[in-house]
């Protein structure tokens, strides 16, 4: 009975992975529980819409959000996709992210899960 307590405790642990909007800043914010996102471009608004108890239907424009909770990161100067940068990478380290898909399209060339002498930006 306890292999499959812990077997659903394993599955619901990790079905509730949480949502984080990267901006293009660098910043990031963590959606909350229910919370919904809508994602736009520069030009085009999000409305919401307000009925009062008059039966009276507005539709108001909502602004930007504006609230984050990114921390910054100190850096080490290193270019992403640079042979240094490749070199000290390591895959996965942060899971599925941009600098995953940067290190697999700069770095590991070839497809291999390696950065070694038979990837192409190789300088060592």
């Amino acid at each position: 009975m306890k292999a499959p307590a812990a077997f659903l405790a394993v599955f619901v642990s990790s079905a509730a992975a949480q949502t984080v909007v990267t901006y293009e800043d660098g910043s990031t914010y963590t959606l909350k529980d229910n919370q919904e996102v809508y994602i736009s471009t520069p030009q085009s608004a999000l409305f919401k819409r307000r009925i009062y108890s008059n039966q009276n239907t507005y539709f108001i424009a909502q602004p930007p959000w504006s609230q984050r909770d990114y921390v910054e990161q100190s850096t080490d100067g290193l270019e992403p996709g640079s042979h240094e940068w490749c070199a000290v990478y390591i895959p996965w380290s942060e899971g599925y992210s941009f600098n995953m898909q940067t290190w697999q399209r700069y770095c590991d060339t070839n497809g291999n899960g390696e950065y070694d002498e038979l990837d192409n930006p190789w300088n060592g």
